[in-house]
């Protein structure tokens, strides 16, 4: 008896403990969904890339930079393929002067936009501080003659205006420092061949400028995220480095969410992050369950490229907006400033589009979840419940049928009503292969046309959710 009650007592504490570990196991998952809400609640926001290189705007004597259209790579790519001297790239803090530069304007830009929060380059790789760093001289306050706080200013900016704001560092790459890293000679074929640095070299950059400044950062200006940037397989960021920047953040700022690009191709670096970044302008076709975001351009160049004239069209750019929404993405969308400090006009042209667009389709974009069915020929699908007991369904039509005939296969309930959203227009419907929706002869929106499909949530939850 004693021992069948001990193995009882034992089976009873084992099932407490397993119960408990669940139990915090929610709690924890709970927490890390709550401190990311925003981010994924949000769904559009601006990249800024801003810096020396503005100055040449992807021209460096007279002639169109190499190896690509970056322009941000000016130091390595101008005068290819032998780069531009560090003494003469530098040399353009003395230039760098964006008297134009108004941190309020830029921010009433993105928020016409719709976007919601903002990433700047507060350091890109040739180690240029958009701040005045106490941490290196090579900042906009000591090195130029603008000598102002040009993250300061856009930060109280944001703040107005209640838009997020965030920081690219490159915390690998760092061309003016001696230790910082090179690019990867496999990956560029310069002349002569990038010297690399030695782990020794590196560990002075990492601990004398890198860990420094993205404290100072954080310290600083208290941003909502940190956008880190790297590609290939940096194996110079260690395990042991990777963990400390990591720390450094969580303990300065708990809630500063972390990208992963702090070391992409790392295995099991979704564990240590907040959120994936995925590759340049890169567009998954699937659903990603974890937060995620694509980074992409307005035409080929990240910084401002004068000669760079490929500009995507605004219709482009939603799709790529409402592509990466239907997959529980977000679109991170590029502007390079010109020197003075101002937008290109091609550049506000597409934000007040996109920004229009959404003015009578953000409903369909902001605080929703993932297409829960197939993935249509037709365009892209999200949705949201919506007060006393409903769920909105949003069919972002982009390729209009002929016929007018909508099929939306798996959905094997019938709405309440089904409308346009911009004109508020109630169109028919009825099942047939899942669900049939009569459109009208042409779309209200010759580029995106919403239309949304309103149901009972308990039904939703039951027959749609269910077989997801």
């Amino acid at each position: 008896m004693i021992k069948l009650k001990t193995i009882t007592n034992k089976f009873i504490l084992s099932i407490i403990l397993a119960g408990l570990i669940s139990l915090l196991e929610v709690q924890a998952q709970e927490k890390v969904e709550q401190k990311t809400k925003w981010f994924t609640d949000a769904r559009f926001g601006m990249f800024i890339h801003f810096g020396l290189y503005s100055v040449p705007a992807g021209v460096w004597d007279g002639e169109i930079s190499g190896r690509n259209m970056y322009a941000e790579w000016i130091q390595k790519q101008g005068n290819w393929p032998y780069g531009i001297k560090d003494q003469e790239y530098q040399a353009l803090a003395r230039e760098f002067n964006p008297t134009q530069f108004n941190a309020e304007e830029w921010v009433l830009n993105a928020k016409a936009a719709g976007m919601k929060y903002i990433v700047i380059t507060a350091k890109h790789h040739d180690g240029f501080a958009l701040w005045p760093s106490k941490v290196s001289d090579f900042n906009v306050m000591d090195a130029t003659p603008f000598k102002r706080d040009l993250l300061g200013e856009l930060s109280d900016a944001c703040k107005k205006h209640d838009i997020r704001l965030g920081f690219y560092y490159s915390h690998w790459q760092d061309w003016e420092h001696p230790g910082g890293a090179r690019p990867p000679i496999k990956q560029f074929n310069s002349i002569p061949p990038q010297i690399q640095v030695t782990d020794k070299d590196f560990d002075i950059y990492w601990r004398e400028k890198c860990l420094p400044q993205v404290k100072e950062l954080i310290e600083n200006y208290h941003p909502s995220l940190m956008w880190f940037d790297t590609w290939g397989d940096p194996q110079i960021i260690t395990d042991k480095r990777l963990d400390e920047l990591i720390s450094l953040v969580r303990k300065t700022d708990p809630n500063c969410l972390i990208n992963s690009r702090i070391l992409m191709r790392r295995k099991g670096i979704e564990n240590k992050v907040d959120f994936l970044s995925m590759g340049d302008n890169s567009f998954p076709t699937e659903t990603i369950d974890m937060p995620w975001e694509t980074s992409g351009t307005m035409n080929h160049s990240w910084g401002y490229h004068k000669l760079d004239y490929h500009w995507e069209s605004t219709e482009g750019l939603l799709r790529k907006l409402v592509g990466n929404t239907s997959r529980n993405g977000n679109f991170q969308l590029n502007i390079g400033p010109k020197a003075d400090g101002t937008f290109p006009a091609a550049s506000i042209r597409r934000l007040r589009e996109i920004g229009a667009w959404l003015f009578v389709n953000g409903k369909g974009i902001y605080n929703t979840n993932p297409n829960p069915l197939k993935n249509v020929d037709w365009g892209y699908i999200t949705w949201k419940e919506i007060p006393e007991g409903k769920v909105n369904l949003y069919l972002h039509v982009s390729d209009w049928p002929q016929n007018q005939d909508l099929t939306l296969p798996g959905f094997s309930i019938l709405p309440e009503k089904v409308y346009v959203l911009e004109s508020g227009e109630e169109l028919d419907f009825y099942p047939h292969q899942g669900l049939m929706v009569k459109l009208p002869p042409t779309p209200v929106d010759s580029r995106i046309t919403v239309i949304v499909v309103e149901t009972d949530s308990e039904l939703f939850k039951k027959y749609i959710l269910k077989t997801r």
